[in-house]
């Protein structure tokens, strides 16, 4: 009977994987707090947010949809994708790094269970919210430079809504809607998707393709404008 009981609960409790993490040197711990704890900073490009995962009290923020978010898994590798994002912040939203923090044994215990809780976590405050705000960042990251590479990713300390302000009406609303339309600039596709995960660049030709994880967007450009996009169904 006894046995039967282990088997239901292991059935219904959320199990989420354990993969190995970086070790991020106490050294360079301290180099993050110092140079990126309170820092001002701006959206870089629109961003969904949403619950992170099963712990409500806190907002998940990503410029990537849900079907491509792939951070916290059950004990057999399947993804459990965020709830459902409730809104975009537009590009140039002002934002303060709190701080960054790398988990621990300890803080790793202390966390909900359903979330993304092997990995570093950058807490941002965001106006008009008071709910911490968190960008989760790679498992693999383990330096100083590895944190600013990811963060400068999704932040920026340039102020982008002159640039963003200065789209056409139609631009702007297919930039919040995390759209990218054919037409639209490079400019104003980067703020609507986020950076691609590479790029392949046909200088002769005036060509770009971008491309993002898995394959599942891509859109190619002609001469710094969007010719064809192409998203997964």
């Amino acid at each position: 009977m006894r046995h039967h009981l282990l088997l239901a609960a292991a059935a219904i409790a959320p199990l989420v994987a354990c993969t190995p993490r970086a070790i991020v040197p106490e050294a360079e711990q301290a180099r993050v707090a110092r140079e990126l704890d309170g820092r001002q900073r701006y959206l870089r490009v629109a961003a969904y947010v949403g619950p992170l995962w099963s712990d409500t009290g806190k907002v998940f923020v990503s410029d990537q949809p849900a079907s491509e978010v792939d951070l916290v898994e059950t004990a057999g590798g399947t993804p459990i994708p965020p709830p459902p994002f409730q809104r975009v912040l537009p590009p140039g939203t002002p934002v303060r790094i709190a701080r960054v923090e790398f988990p621990s044994s300890y803080l790793i215990a202390q966390r909900v269970m359903t979330t993304p809780r092997y990995h570093p976590w950058v807490y941002l405050q965001v106006g008009g919210d008071a709910r911490p705000h968190v960008v989760v960042l790679s498992q693999t990251v383990a330096t100083y430079e590895d944190v600013r590479g990811e963060l400068d990713r999704l932040l920026t300390t340039d102020d982008p809504r002159p640039a963003y302000g200065a789209l056409a009406p139609d631009l702007r609303d297919a930039v919040l809607r995390k759209e990218a339309l054919e037409g639209m600039s490079a400019q104003a596709l980067e703020m609507a998707w986020g950076l691609p995960e590479r790029k392949r660049i046909d200088r002769p030709a005036h060509t770009e393709e971008w491309i993002w994880p898995g394959g599942k967007r891509r859109v190619y450009l002609r001469e710094g404008q969007v010719e064809q996009v192409e998203k997964a169904r």
